[in-house]
Parts: structure tokens; sequence; C-alpha cells
């Protein structure tokens, strides 16, 4: 199987174009798809069907931590380009794939496609070899699972992860500021607090927290629980495994011939040229 982490395609198809944003949306549509349909055709002999892995809105994790990604909130607030308006083309091509695709989709409120590629890896529990697509290097810790292997889209190159739970576990000490989560020794809003720095974590403390969660205190282990509970991909609320899942079993909802008509009403003559490329294939 491959599970491709849309949102990572999406972006690496606007940001090089983001400054003429308006006057390319067409280019970084045939952009978005010409990736898609790239790696289903490299990958699909050795890994079978494509699973497109897509973000939703209304996050889980923002109930378990209102600071979520608030940074990031606010780094767009703050800046030159219309976040509205791209992400509304992303969301509008996310939308056409979804519904006219021959590819098995899974988009489901609350959940990040993250939630979605660590669940259906979790759950298919089978030899298969699986193929992620994605940069996101919390992927890492899926590599628990002797079949997966990761494809930096970006990079260009596989990501390889020697000890996939021990660097899960200092990921989980010391957070992931690209998503406003601080490190386990750090208060709520360090990272959205001007003239505020994390408190420092040493090898030494995150060797003693494996060892004893409580070693550093109350406080930390508190804080630890919950990175744990962000970062970790099996942590992700049962209730919601179980639409992801729902959601996987459902299939794709088009096929070749509503994707081709797609294609054509969106004047994507090249893609039309390598049609052949979308076709999904299952291992045998």
């Amino acid at each position: 199987m491959i599970l491709l982490d849309f949102s990572s395609i999406a972006m690496s198809s606007i940001m090089p174009q983001i400054d003429k944003f308006e006057e390319n949306t067409d280019m970084i549509r045939h952009i978005m798809i010409n990736i898609i349909r790239r790696y289903n055709e490299e990958y699909r002999d050795d890994y079978g069907e494509m699973v497109i892995c897509m973000d939703a809105g209304n996050n889980w994790r923002k109930q378990v931590f209102p600071q979520y990604k608030a940074n990031r909130r606010k780094n767009r607030d703050n800046s030159i380009h219309d976040w509205n308006a791209i992400f509304g083309m992303m969301n509008q091509v996310r939308d056409d794939i979804r519904e006219l695709s021959p590819f098995r989709c899974v988009w489901v409120d609350e959940c990040e496609a993250d939630d979605a590629i660590g669940t259906i890896v979790e759950k298919q529990n089978n030899p298969e070899p699986i193929m992620i697509v994605s940069p996101d290097g919390d992927f890492k810790q899926l590599q628990r699972y002797p079949n997966v292997k990761q494809w930096s889209n970006l990079q260009k190159k596989y990501v390889v992860s020697e000890n996939p739970l021990d660097e899960l576990h200092e990921k989980c000490c010391r957070g992931d500021t690209g998503d406003g989560v601080p490190n386990c020794l750090s208060e709520d809003d360090v990272l959205i607090t001007e003239g505020t720095r994390q408190t420092p974590l040493s090898k030494k403390k995150i060797a003693a927290l494996k060892e004893d969660p409580h070693s550093l205190g109350a406080s930390t282990a508190s804080r630890l629980a919950r990175n744990t509970t962000m970062i970790d991909l099996t942590r992700t609320p049962d209730r919601l495994k179980d639409s992801i899942m729902s959601e996987f079993d459902k299939g794709p909802k088009g096929n070749m011939m509503s994707w081709m008509n797609y294609l054509m009403k969106n004047q994507l003559k090249l893609l039309l040229e390598s049609a052949s490329d979308f076709e999904v294939r299952t291992l045998q």
C-alpha cells in the first residue's frame, strides 16, 4: 500500500509559486495532481494501491492542548499572503480528488493525515509492504513495523529511523516546536509568549524520564504524558480510529471515467496523456 500525505504534496506544490499564487492556481493544481500520478506509477508495482490521506478541521489535539499550532496561526495572520485563498484552493482540489479520483481517500473530521496513516498502518497489521510518502518526521515511529518505509517528497530520499521507539520517546520529551508543543520541562504557552524560552532538556534527563516518567516531578510527568498523547500516533482516540477505518473500508468514490472527465474539464492535457499512470493496482 502507498499512503500519501496530501497536505505535504499540496504545500510543496504551492510554496514555490506562493508569490504569484493567484496567477498560477491552474499550474499549481496540475503540479499537485502530477505528483500523485508520479508516485502512483512509481510505487504501485511494489506496494499496490495508493491511499490518499487528508487533513480535516477541528483537530482533536486542540481539545487536549489549546496552544496546538497556535504559532502557525499567528504567523499566517501576520503574513502578506492570502492564506484563506490558498487553503480554499487546496481544499477544492482535495475534495475533487475525494469525489472523482480512482484512489481510496481518507478524510475524517477532527483528524490529520497523520492520524489516518498511523491508524491504517496499525489496524491493517499485515506483512504487505507499505510506503509512506511524506517528509513528516512523525512517521518515523511507524517504522516499529518491519513492513513500513517512508519517502520524503521534499528531500527526495528515504526517511530512516534506527530505533523508532527511542526516537519517539525523545520527541515526546522535546516536544514539537513546529506544532507549538513545548518540551516537557517548559510552560504550556512558552512558544507563543514573546521573550520566553524553553527550559533546556539534556539527554541525561531524557534517559531518566524513560526509566521513570515521574523522576523529574509530577508537572514534568504530566506534560510528558500530554506530549505523548499529541505525538504518539497510537494515541489517536479510539472513536476516531473507528471512523478512519470506516472511511478506509468504503473504497474510492470515483473511478477512471469520472477522473478523466475531470482532467478534460480542467484542461489538464498533459495529465490526460499519462492517463494509465492513474490506474490503481493491488498486490496479488
